[in-house]
């Protein structure tokens, strides 16, 4: 099965947490949600490292779900409870992180005035615009103009979201907005690993081509298998982390190494030092990132591992 690099950002990368508060806009806000289902009980995977005086708790999160499925276990609730600090990719949540992501938009989100995205797009990628558009009740003229002022990488995002949200998924349920929320009530630290605006330019920094080709690729998956989002919640909700890898990293292994690296391994390089000096510290951490990130040879579990680290699944 093949997911594009929108489709993963949204679901379990770190460009979605940058972006999902700009992804909202009333032209893709026309579908009827789906019913709200029975609840479903998760058991996602959960690692812990830890020195003499600290113990670091590492949690693959999924930055859109349904309401409905119960993914706080009572293990992974004890760890939350006991950390001092929650460590997140990116303040994407505060007042001051939401206006910058806002101001940022008509700098990286746009096209140059005068030029329009459906005007570069295949006329199989309209099609399958023009079907997406149905299933979210609306006209396709409307779709269509909503992402002409759009980069690529932009318009992939709010139609994923869309789509998602007309299936029941819901960006106020996720994971990381959830244990962002527990943590200001309960009066815990945070820390991040990146910014708001490098979440965002790991998608806007893309060449225009390669937007344009994984937004097509995103609209023709979407068509061709609009279920494709409930496997891969079912890997990281069963915790099967093999899975997990194959549905969302080893196709883009394959076919383009170079996002890969920029958008997975670079990135987890980065995070392996800050995750160290935070076992090199005192007291009791949470860090949630995109779940993505964890699985595989160049997964943040595996770099840590090969760091010399004890890295043990709870």
């Amino acid at each position: 099965m093949r997911f594009s690099c929108i489709w993963k950002e949204v679901i379990i990368g770190g460009a979605i947490l940058a972006a999902a508060a700009l992804s909202q806009s009333p032209v893709f806000a026309q579908a009827d949600p789906a019913p709200v289902r029975q609840v479903e009980v998760a058991d996602p995977a959960l690692w812990v490292v830890s020195d003499e005086d600290s113990t670091v708790y590492l949690f693959g999160t999924v930055h859109i779900l349904r309401p409905e499925l119960d993914w706080m276990t009572p293990q992974v609730e004890a760890a939350f409870a006991s950390a001092d600090t929650l460590y997140m990719e990116a303040d994407v949540f505060s007042a001051e992180a939401q206006t910058t992501m806002q101001a940022m938009i008509p700098q990286v989100g746009l096209l140059p005035q005068g030029e329009s995205l459906t005007s570069k797009m295949s006329d199989e990628a309209l099609a399958d615009l023009d079907v997406i558009a149905g299933r979210l009740g609306a006209p396709s003229e409307t779709i269509r103009a909503g992402i002409d002022p759009l980069k690529p990488w932009l318009a992939g995002l709010q139609l994923a979201v869309a789509q998602m949200q007309a299936a029941g998924y819901d960006p106020n349920s996720g994971v990381d907005k959830h244990l962002a929320e527990r943590a200001t009530e309960a009066g815990k630290s945070f820390g991040y690993f990146e910014t708001a605006e490098e979440q965002i330019g790991f998608l806007s920094g893309l060449p225009m081509e390669t937007q344009l080709a994984d937004l097509e690729i995103g609209l023709e998956q979407a068509v061709e298998n609009p279920d494709q989002l409930s496997d891969l919640v079912s890997a990281w909700a069963q915790g099967d982390m093999g899975r997990l890898d194959a549905l969302l990293n080893t196709e883009m292994r394959q076919t383009s190494p170079e996002l890969y690296e920029r958008i997975i391994v670079q990135r987890n390089r980065n995070w392996v030092p800050l995750v160290e000096e935070i076992v090199a510290g005192e007291g009791v951490a949470f860090v949630a990132v995109g779940s993505g990130h964890m699985p595989g040879e160049n997964g943040l579990i595996a770099l840590l591992r090969d760091a010399g680290h004890d890295v043990t699944r709870q």
